[in-house]
């Protein structure tokens, strides 16, 4: 296994990274690791419901997804309905529009993927919610791969 599916692997490390790798290396990584990948493409998101909605299919949101904060931090912290049960690995592409013409809701966002990561740690599996931006970087987020 090499070195970023090991890292993908370990639970404690688990969070909202932005991604500085290209989305294709940690897919192989993630798949490598035996996590499931889900890859949300997020570029020209209007508002709140767009997040929701892209987020709501790639998961497979169950029909009671209440399409609100508090409901995706409930479905986060399910999952049940994922045929794997090891692990995921989000990576929310081409973030930059939905982080600078709506930063408010990019933020409320970030937390609850932090959220529903930290939830998942305590529970020993993997969580990782990466948010490839092309632009510039955003100091509130951590950098993936270290």
């Amino acid at each position: 296994m090499n070195e970023m599916a090991t890292q993908l692997t370990n639970p404690q490390r688990s969070g909202v990274y932005q991604l500085v790798s290209a989305p294709e290396e940690v897919e192989r990584a993630a798949k490598e690791a035996g996590l499931a990948v889900f890859r949300i493409e997020i570029k020209n998101v209007q508002d709140k419901a767009g997040f929701l909605n892209r987020i709501a299919q790639a998961l497979s949101f169950p029909d009671w997804f209440g399409m609100n904060w508090d409901a995706l931090n409930d479905c986060l912290g399910d999952l049940d309905w994922l045929p794997a049960k090891t692990g995921n690995v989000l990576i929310f592409e081409n973030s930059d529009d939905f982080r600078l013409s709506l930063p408010h809701e990019f933020k409320v966002a970030t937390a609850v993927l932090q959220t529903a990561a930290e939830y998942w740690k305590s529970r020993g599996r993997p969580f990782w919610a990466f948010i490839h931006l092309s632009r510039q970087s955003d100091s509130s987020l951590k950098d993936w791969p270290a």
